[in-house]
C-alpha cells in the first residue's frame, strides 16, 4: 500500500508537470500576445486536441488495457511497435490528407491570417506528441515512476525554455509557441525511445492491433464529448463574437483550470484504487464513499472561492491590461469545474458496477446539449454565455450520474450538505467582488475572507459530523504537543 500512495503521488507530479506547461507560459502569453493572438492559439489548439484523436484512434489506451493480458516480453515488445506503427501510419495519413487540402480544411477553424501556416504546424507537433503516448504509458505499467517524472520535467523544460526564446526574443508570435511545442515534444520523445529502446522489436501484428482497437474505439465518443465541452466554447466565441473574445475566455478558463490540476484529479487519481479495493465490501465501500464525497466537496469548494477571488488580482499583475476583462468568467467556470470535480467521485460508483456505457451517453447527451447552449448563449452574453453554457452542461452530467449511481449502487448523498456549501460560497464570492481596494489591502481582506469561510463550514450544522470534530481536534493537539 505504501509503494501504491508513493507511485501516485510520482506519478501526479508527471501528469502536474506535463499539463503545467501552458499555466507557467501565461505571463509570457499575456504580456507579449494580445487577446486576439491568443485567441488563436487556443482555436489551433482546439485543432490539436481533434488532431490527438485522430492520429491513432485513441490505440494508446488500449495499449495500457492489453499489456497485463500476457506475462510475456515478446507479446509486450511486439504490442508495443504495434501501437506506434498504427500511430505513426495514422498520423501520415491524415497529414497527408490535411495538406493536400490546407486552405480548405485550416479555413473551417482557422479562418484568419496565417491559418494554414499554424495548420501545418500543429499537425507536425501534434505527431509528435501522439507517438509519445505508447512509451510514456510504457515506463507508467513498469512502474518507471521515476523515469515518468524525468520524463515529464525534461518536456516543461524544453518547451518553456524554447518557446521564450521564439515568442519574448524573436517574437515570432503564435508561430513561436508552436515551435516551442514542436521541440519539447521532440525532446521527450527521443528520451522515452532512449528509455524504452529495449521494450520493442520490429513485428507488427494485426491480431494484437484489433483487441487494442476494439478497446480504444469505443472510448473515442467520451473523448469527443469531453472536447466539445471544454473546447467548442472558443470556436462558437470565434463565430458569434470575436478573437480577442476568445482569447480573455481562455485565459479565465486557463485560471479556473488549476481547480482540477492541482486538487480534482490528484484526489481521483488517489481515491480510486482506495474505493475499488472496498468493491467486495458494499456496506463499507458505499458508507467511505458517502463520506469521502462531502469533505471532498468542502475541500473543493475552498479552492474554487479561492482561485475566484485572487483571479482579479493575479490578472492584475501576469497580464497586460488588454486581458483584465477576463476575470468575471472565473467563478462561473470554477463552480463547473467544482461540479465536475463531484461528478467524478460519484462516477466511481459507477465505475464499481462496471456499467460504463452510463458515462459516454451521459457524456454524448451532455456534449449536444453543450453545443445548443453555446448557440443559444454565445450570441446574447459573449463570454460569460459560453461560462454559463459549460456550467449548465456539468450540471447536467453531475444529476445524471446521481440518478445512475442512486439506482445502481445505491449510497448516502449529503444534498443538505451541497445545498448550504454552495450557497456560503455565492455569497462569499459577491462580497469579495464588492472589495476594491489597493492591491496589498484587498489580497489581506481576501485572506482573511478566505479564514472566515473555513470557520463558518466548521461550525455550520449538518456540515462536519461531531465526531470527526473531535478526531480534528485531537489531532490539531498532537500535533501541536510535539
Amino acid at each position: 500500500m505504501l509503494k501504491l500512495f508513493k507511485d501516485i503521488s510520482v506519478y501526479t507530479i508527471g501528469s502536474i508537470l506535463t499539463t503545467s506547461v501552458s499555466f507557467l507560459l501565461l505571463p509570457v502569453y499575456t504580456r507579449v500576445l494580445q487577446p486576439a493572438d491568443y485567441g488563436q492559439l487556443e482555436l489551433v489548439y482546439l485543432v490539436a486536441a481533434i488532431l490527438s484523436i485522430l492520429y491513432g484512434l485513441k490505440v494508446e489506451l488500449g495499449y495500457t488495457r492489453i499489456y497485463f493480458l500476457k506475462d510475456d516480453k515478446e507479446f509486450r515488445k511486439t504490442l508495443f511497435f504495434t501501437g506506434q506503427g498504427f500511430n505513426f501510419s495514422c498520423s501520415i495519413i491524415f497529414i497527408a490528407l490535411i495538406f493536400s487540402n490546407i486552405d480548405r480544411v485550416s479555413g473551417l477553424i482557422l479562418n484568419f491570417e496565417n491559418g494554414s501556416f499554424f495548420m501545418k504546424l500543429i499537425c507536425i507537433s501534434t505527431m509528435i506528441e501522439v507517438l509519445t503516448y505508447i512509451p510514456y504509458n510504457n515506463l507508467r505499467l513498469r512502474f518507471k515512476s521515476v523515469q515518468y517524472v524525468g520524463v515529464s520535467l525534461l518536456n516543461l523544460l524544453a518547451t518553456v525554455s524554447s518557446t521564450i526564446i521564439f515568442v519574448v526574443f524573436l517574437r515570432y508570435g503564435v508561430a513561436g509557441v508552436l515551435y516551442g511545442k514542436i521541440i519539447g515534444s521532440s525532446v521527450m520523445l527521443l528520451r522515452l525511445y532512449f528509455l524504452t529502446w529495449n521494450e520493442f522489436h520490429l513485428r507488427f501484428s494485426l491480431k494484437q492491433l484489433w483487441p487494442m482497437l476494439a478497446f480504444s474505439v469505443f472510448l473515442i465518443p467520451s473523448n469527443l464529448s469531453s472536447l466539445i465541452l471544454n473546447m467548442s466554447n472558443r470556436y462558437f466565441l470565434s463565430e458569434y463574437q470575436n478573437l480577442s473574445d476568445v482569447g480573455l475566455f481562455s485565459l479565465g478558463a486557463k485560471i479556473a483550470a488549476v481547480i482540477p490540476l492541482l486538487v480534482t484529479e490528484p484526489v481521483k487519481k488517489a481515491f480510486s484504487p482506495y474505493i475499488f479495493n472496498l468493491s467486495n465490501e458494499p456496506d463499507k465501500c458505499k458508507s467511505v464513499l458517502s463520506d469521502f464525497i462531502r469533505y471532498f466537496f468542502l475541500g473543493l469548494s475552498f479552492f474554487v472561492l479561492a482561485i475566484s477571488v485572487f483571479a482579479n488580482d493575479l490578472i492584475y499583475i501576469m497580464a497586460d491590461k488588454s486581458y483584465h476583462g477576463s476575470g468575471n468568467i472565473v467563478f462561473v467556470l470554477g463552480i463547473s469545474n467544482l461540479l465536475l470535480g463531484l461528478a467524478s467521485i460519484i462516477v466511481l460508483a459507477i465505475h464499481i458496477t462496471r456499467k460504463t456505457w452510463i458515462i459516454t451517453l451521459t457524456w454524448v447527451i451532455s456534449s449536444i446539449a453543450n453545443i445548443f447552449l453555446n448557440i443559444w448563449l454565445i450570441p446574447l452574453y459573449g463570454r460569460i454565455g459560453a461560462a454559463y453554457a459549460t456550467m449548465f452542461s456539468v450540471g447536467f452530467i453531475l444529476i445524471l450520474y446521481i440518478v445512475a449511481a442512486i439506482r445502481i449502487f445505491p449510497f448516502k448523498l449529503p444534498y443538505f450538505s451541497f445545498i448550504k456549501v454552495f450557497i456560503l460560497l455565492i455569497l462569499f464570492n459577491q462580497i469579495a467582488l464588492s472589495i476594491n481596494y489597493s492591491l496589498i489591502l484587498s489580497i489581506t481582506i481576501k485572506l482573511v475572507l478566505l479564514f472566515v469561510y473555513l470557520v463558518i463550514l466548521y461550525f455550520l450544522p449538518g456540515i462536519i459530523s461531531a465526531q470527526d470534530k473531535v478526531r480534528f481536534t485531537e489531532a490539531l493537539r498532537k500535533y501541536f504537543a510535539k
